[in-house]
């Protein structure tokens, strides 16, 4: 059976994106024994350098190089093992800027380039992660093309919310025109505060995604505290359920389920 391609996406950056997609790689592996393929998507490589088991070479293949017009590198040449067992890597970093002007100047299945990449290697994991760029780009649109779902991370801020309608209209062209089985599976609310500006945002992005994504479950009895014990958890190659208990206990009640959703299983 093939994989459940996910897409984690939101324009705005600083929302966590890379965050919450590592750790809701982590939390399928070793709550639900899923084999996770992370396709880091982002030419910060902020995932890639997070998980990679080992420092990559200069000149290391990458997810660029399977997205490339003519290209004869295939997926399986560029995957590496993270600090994980259970979960795998497709790098990416600079050289997707590169990659990205390829394919703009290409004439035929821009969009496309990234899904004829996976499909080597769909049946061999049971969810695929693309951690993205915050823009608006070519490779969102090849990571929304090559995905059976999008994940929406937001922050409980005014940003975020004014994003929802530029999002919406991505994700429309791209089911329009690229991905009509193309579905947004739910929204975490990240980086909250106990405060009441927080509240009425969260209420705001709550009415914002009933106007834009009607539908799309916002997760706030899921949403993820402004901790900076998660990052800097995630950041020393360590999984949350391995932390202290306040850690473990997200992990369980929050990060479980919802990789439970993305993986279409009970929590």
């Amino acid at each position: 059976m093939a994989a459940t391609v996910t897409s984690v996406v939101m324009q705005k950056g600083g929302v966590g994106k890379t965050t919450c997609a590592i750790c809701s790689a982590r939390a399928a592996s070793v709550y639900h024994q899923a084999r996770v393929l992370v396709v880091d998507l982002d030419p910060q490589g902020n995932t890639t350098s997070t998980l990679a088991a080992d420092d990559l070479a200069a000149d290391q293949v990458g997810v660029a190089d399977t997205i490339l017009p003519n290209t004869d590198v295939d997926m399986r040449e560029v995957i590496v093992p993270t600090v994980w067992p259970g979960v795998d890597l497709a790098p990416g970093g600079p050289a997707l800027q590169a990659a990205e002007r390829h394919i703009d100047a290409s004439q035929h299945g821009r969009e496309h380039r990234l899904r004829k990449a996976l499909g080597s290697v769909l049946n061999e994991y049971d969810l695929v992660l693309i951690d993205n760029a915050p823009a608006l780009g070519t490779l969102l649109v090849n990571s929304l093309t090559a995905a059976n779902q999008a994940l929406l991370v937001v922050e409980a801020d005014q940003w975020s919310a004014d994003g929802l309608a530029l999002l919406r209209t991505t994700l429309d062209g791209v089911v329009e025109f690229s991905n009509p089985q193309l579905s947004t599976v739910g929204t975490i609310v990240n980086k909250w505060r106990h405060t009441t500006s927080s509240r009425e945002l969260a209420d705001e992005i709550a009415d914002g995604m009933g106007h834009h994504f009607a539908g799309v479950p916002v997760w706030l009895d899921r949403r993820i505290p402004l901790w900076q014990g998660i990052p800097d958890h995630v950041l020393a190659g360590k999984g949350l359920d391995e932390g202290p208990a306040k850690l473990r206990t997200l992990a369980a009640d929050t990060f479980k389920p919802i990789s439970g959703d993305l993986l279409g299983v009970s929590a």
